[in-house]
């Protein structure tokens, strides 16, 4: 019965009881824990819920508190009756609280509702509670009467027993009642002593309170330095490796790249960039053909004597002069250096990237060769060079090497066999090609192997005048 009362209560009282927003939940969960029966658990967080409002000066929420503790103690069938005379009282300080904040209608309802509970048997021990009538009822004149008389009798024995007296035991009377005087300003003396020791006591106490302070405010911040420090270190270790860590990864990128560098030079210096490039994006080069290209093909006269009166050492050394200077003259004029076998050095020009001016710039690379052996050479060569169509590109799956195939090589290198040292021997289709700064001069006709009749021609540069 008190349960749905109670809850008829909270239906009614709810909306007037403004609590503030974040209070809301706690109140809610006491709520449902009364509803479960949980009481002791609801009681224990209504009475944290009444420290919060005083703390917070929030005269609304500790009413609110009150009240929900006195539901605990009231609606918990194993509560005492001392218990739930203090959950009256809580319900009491809760209806004066909603009072103080204005909340008039809330409280009637809760004084209504206390005025009902008092009335209720089950609250017998609140009814039975002395009321302010029961300590101020008049007393009947017998009863002062017998008090008169009564203290009349002790002052009348008191007198006989003062008239009794001798003097000497007036004397004695008063001696003990002077000792006893004495006795006590000694007590009160003492009372006063020990009440100035405990204020010393109060006050070494307090002293040493706040010497236990001040050290422990000591020893915080010798622990907060201490901390500090230790986060400073770790952080300037941890700056230290990573500085090492970095300068580790930079010295690993430098090298990556210098043998990334190397790497990509001898590519570059075994085969053209464009094909360097197609390699290292797809893994192959395509082979191609080209409609126009200039081959160049050279052999030193009479290299198997030279090699046999010289020492091997010597003849190499010799040779990577000589091929050192083809490369600079050929690199300069835009050929590209295919091979050497031997003694026989073999370049192109207008492979791989097309060159309509192919059989002008292989000519006078050409001419610069054999100018070049005239002058410092160690070597006479022979020269042939042929234009037509070849096919280039990269065979094999180790070493790559960079060729080219076709009818014009093979001519190129029959013309360099039937040429004569010291000279630039070209074909008809190359001597097509060149201009009016060349001069060709007719030598005849050679039989070709495999090729037939072949027209050869010696190619000089006309000086400008």
């Amino acid at each position: 019965m008190y349960r749905l009362a109670y809850f008829f209560l909270f239906v009614v009282l709810a909306p007037a009881l403004p609590a503030q927003t974040r209070y809301d939940g706690q109140i809610a969960a006491i709520e449902r824990m009364l509803q479960q029966g949980k009481y002791a658990t609801a009681g224990a967080q209504s009475e944290a819920l009444i420290q919060e409002g005083q703390q917070q000066q929030l005269p609304n929420v500790e009413a609110y508190g009150n009240y929900l503790r006195g539901r605990a103690l009231l609606e918990n069938p194993s509560s005492t009756a001392n218990q739930r005379i203090a959950g009256v009282r809580a319900l009491r300080i809760a209806s004066a609280g909603f009072s103080e904040v204005g909340l008039t209608a809330a409280a009637d309802s809760v004084a209504a509702r206390l005025r009902q509970i008092a009335g209720a048997d089950s609250l017998g021990v609140v009814s039975k509670l002395p009321t302010l009538r029961s300590f101020g009822r008049p007393r009947r004149q017998n009863e002062e009467a017998l008090d008169q008389t009564a203290l009349g009798a002790i002052v009348a024995l008191q007198n006989q027993e003062i008239e009794a007296l001798t003097d000497t035991q007036l004397r004695q009377l008063l001696r003990i009642q002077q000792q006893d005087m004495s006795i006590d300003s000694f007590r009160f003396q003492a009372l006063n002593d020990s009440f100035a020791l405990m204020q010393q006591d109060m006050l070494l106490e307090e002293q040493r309170a706040l010497t236990q302070e001040e050290r422990q405010r000591r020893n915080f911040f010798i622990v907060l330095a201490l901390g500090v420090l230790v986060a400073l270190a770790l952080l300037y270790l941890r700056y230290r490796s990573s500085q090492r860590f970095q300068a580790l990864l930079r010295e690993k990128n430098r090298r990556i790249q210098e043998e990334q560098k190397r790497s990509n030079d001898l590519l570059l210096n075994i085969l053209p960039h464009s094909v360097a490039k197609e390699l290292k994006d797809s893994g192959k080069a395509r082979a191609r053909r080209f409609a126009g290209a200039t081959v160049f093909f050279s052999d030193f006269v009479a290299f198997s004597e030279i090699a046999a009166r010289t020492e091997p050492e010597e003849l190499v050394r010799m040779l990577d002069g000589t091929f050192r200077a083809f490369d600079e003259i050929t690199e300069r004029h835009g050929l590209e250096k295919i091979k050497t076998i031997g003694d026989a050095y073999m370049c192109v020009c207008g492979v791989p990237e097309p060159d309509p001016d192919h059989a002008v710039k292989t000519v006078r690379a050409a001419l610069e060769i054999q100018k070049y052996l005239e002058r410092e050479g160690e070597f006479t060569a022979r020269i042939g060079i042929h234009s037509g169509e070849v096919v280039a590109g990269v065979v094999g799956q180790k070493k790559f090497a960079y060729d080219i195939w076709g009818d014009t090589v093979n001519q190129a290198a029959r013309l360099e066999a039937a040429g004569t040292a010291g000279e630039v021997t070209i074909s008809q289709a190359t001597c097509n090609l060149l201009g009016e700064h060349f001069y060709c001069e007719h030598t005849g006709t050679f039989e070709a192997k495999n090729i037939g009749v072949m027209d050869r021609y010696r190619v000089h540069e006309k000086q400008l005048a």
